[in-house]
């Protein structure tokens, strides 16, 4: 529900002031990795997740432990092959100095003046934002990751990858960090001579006095009187954003008065809507100029910016005529342009067409931004602003497979521009141009008909499978367009009937390697997923081979489409095998080679096998499993029901995998809560 709607007046003119003492600092923000108290199986998917989040600067908590020195190592190289940078939360050892980020590497100082930050803390935007802006230079985000080392600990994201509300938040701030971070140095707090003062609803009584939970605060770009810092130097001058805080449980509607820079008066925000202790940093003046704040801006007029908008903006970019933002709006908004001239169209909102309302006389244009995505937020608006003279853009853009030359087309209008551009993306891809066994393809001299040219992107095998990798296409040094593509294995497996354990509400981790139970005496059958990654058709071969344990048939052909996934069953015999851990390999050839980790627990008719993975031991027989972390007996699962006596995420008790030599003692002592 709304609270009461607050509309503000100006029964006088506001004349504001900017106050020294209120300075903001360019905000950093990272996100703090603890790799020593996760599985090392999930160190690159995790890593990998934040970069997809926008995250851009982790911190590694090695607490200068040689015996962490190893992992450390490895972190960093994950660290350093994703493009990110990581600070150690300390100095850089003198081991290390080669891996600085004035030497190429990617280690930084630790974040000075940074303050930690629960991610799962009640009102934690609230917090941050305050921090920001009284001056707190970085933000270190905690407890983003659920953790098993010592013990189990809750965090915003899941080791299955699995994200709560913490984790859109760090979602949310990495991308406005992204924005704002570097302007935030050039502004001060501006505060009004006069108090602002709001006009009852007619439909709502209860309106007529400002309401105590709704606070309002503006930041405003100040010219500094002397030479400005080389940070500064870029920045415009004429920008401002409006910070509007719900202290109240439910949601706000209402006006909010901003000082316009651009103009020196005052304006009205209508109809801002605020979530429930939610916080909202509202652009006001963003001049349409190339940097962070509008990337690509090249072409407007130096009187074009972003007059307001009702909804926070994550992102603005400009590429092919056409001016994209970004925006976290929970509900429906606005955002007005002043434009040299009437946008040529369309508008797409929300991934649909809508309307735009162009005003001749003051030459704004009112956008309207539709609500984003329900868990999220998120929501895209693109207008056409111009026709361009010169476009590109990749035809076939989609995944680029690890270890493979991938070949992709683009197309150039007018023709002639192909033969000035260049493809550019990480240095370790390798792209040529290919040239084309079609001369028309390639043809300069149709002046109406685009250039088609294919080009071949080499993506090397120690690429990490989920990164992305953005190709830009360059003309006259200037950016015609830009792909962000996904890097994925060519072929991926997984195994359905791998042990999962539930460590908690909504979390489960499968353990790795994949490892699966099986009987002694009678085996078994197991499922085998392929997932082929390619956009084509494509045929492999899967064989398995374990030590002790013999499989049929030996080996599948298999033919999968593209982008799809097929089961393959496999008849497991074990009765030659020996009791306890079998590992072994899952081998893919043909059109991918792949081979992947696996293990059998062969279990015999009487007594219990004990086994580990992933910080977690284990105590299972033909009838139960049960799984333990330090402290902590998670499960008890009957296999013949699939129940499992516990409640979720287990029960505090001292009991290891070895103390119970039977596990029918042990599941007399389970609640039987579920």
């Amino acid at each position: 529900m709304y609270a009461s709607s607050n509309r503000i007046k100006f029964g006088a003119i506001l004349l504001f002031l900017l106050l020294p003492a209120a300075a903001l600092h360019a905000w950093t923000m990272s996100v703090e990795f603890p790799f020593a108290a996760l599985p090392r199986s999930v160190w690159e998917q995790s890593l990998t997740h934040l970069k997809d989040m926008g995250v851009t600067h982790v911190s590694l908590p090695s607490g200068n432990d040689p015996a962490l020195d190893p992992a450390l190592d490895d972190a960093i190289r994950i660290v350093r092959r994703l493009g990110l940078e990581a600070d150690l939360e300390g100095p850089v050892p003198e081991r290390m100095q080669a891996l600085r980020i004035s030497h190429g590497g990617p280690l930084t100082e630790p974040l000075a003046g940074g303050v930690r930050i629960s991610a799962t803390m009640p009102r934690a935007l609230d917090n941050e934002r305050k921090l920001l802006t009284s001056g707190t230079p970085a933000i270190i985000w905690t407890d983003a990751f659920e953790t098993l080392i010592p013990g189990y600990q809750p965090g915003a994201i899941t080791l299955a990858g699995g994200e709560g509300a913490g984790a859109l938040l760090i979602r949310r701030e990495a991308r406005l960090a992204r924005l704002w971070g570097a302007s935030l140095a050039a502004l001060l707090e501006s505060r009004p001579e006069s108090r602002q003062e709001s006009l009852a609803e007619s439909s709502e009584a209860h309106a007529a006095t400002p309401m105590d939970s709704i606070l309002v605060h503006q930041y405003v770009a100040a010219k500094p009187s002397g030479p400005p810092p080389a940070l500064l130097s870029t920045l415009p001058s004429a920008l401002s954003l409006t910070s509007v805080v719900n202290n109240s449980s439910d949601t706000w509607k209402g006006d909010i008065a901003a000082m316009y820079p651009a103009a020196q008066r005052p304006i009205v925000l209508p109809g801002v809507a605020v979530a429930p202790y939610d916080v909202l940093w509202l652009p006001v003046d963003v001049p349409l100029t190339p940097g962070p704040l509008c990337i690509g801006c090249i072409g407007f007029a130096t009187t074009d910016h972003l007059i307001y908008a009702t909804a926070e903006l994550t992102d603005m970019e400009y590429e092919n005529g056409i001016l994209a933002m970004e925006f976290i709006s929970r509900s429906p908004g606005e955002v007005v342009l002043q434009l040299s001239h009437e946008p040529i169209g369309p508008l797409v909102a929300g991934g649909r067409p809508a309307e735009f309302d162009w005003e001749a006389k003051t030459q704004r244009v009112r956008l309207p931004i539709p609500a984003g995505n329900a868990k999220t937020g998120r929501v895209r608006v693109a207008l056409a602003i111009d026709g361009p003279p010169e476009t590109a853009f990749f035809e076939t853009a989609s995944v680029l497979l690890i270890g493979e030359t991938a070949r992709l087309w683009a197309e150039y209008s007018p023709p002639g521009v192909a033969a000035r551009s260049r493809v550019r993306t990480i240095p370790e891809m390798a792209v040529s141009r290919e040239e084309a066994a079609n001369p028309v393809a390639v043809s300069f001299e149709d002046k109406d008909k685009p250039a088609l040219i294919a080009y071949k992107i080499t993506i090397p095998p120690t690429s990490i499978a989920g990164d992305t990798a953005q190709l830009t296409i360059d003309a006259d040094g200037l950016q015609l367009s830009h792909s962000q593509l996904r890097l994925l294995a060519p072929a991926v497996l997984s195994f359905p009937d791998a042990v999962t354990v539930e460590l908690a509400a909504n979390s489960e981790l499968t353990v790795s390697p994949a490892t699966i139970p099986v009987n002694q005496k009678s085996g078994r059958e197991i499922v085998l997923s392929i997932h082929n990654n390619a956009p084509e058709i494509r045929t492999f071969d899967i064989t398995p081979e374990v030590a002790g344990l013999e499989f049929s048939p030996e080996k599948i052909h298999v033919t999968v489409g593209e982008s799809l996934a097929r089961d393959v069953t496999f008849r497991v015999f074990s009765a030659g095998a020996s009791a306890g851990v079998h590992e072994g390999t899952v081998k893919v050839s043909g059109a991918a080679t792949l081979a992947q980790a696996v293990r059998f627990v062969v279990l015999p008719p009487d007594g219990p096998v004990e086994w580990s993975a992933d910080g977690l031991s284990f105590l299972e027989n033909t009838k139960y499993r049960a799984s333990f972390l330090p402290n902590r007996w998670l499960e008890m699962i009957d296999k013949e029901s699939g129940k499992d006596s516990l409640p979720v995420g287990g029960v505090e008790r001292p009991i290891s995998a070895g103390s119970f030599p039977r596990l029918e003692e042990l599941q007399q002592l389970a609640p039987h809560s579920r």
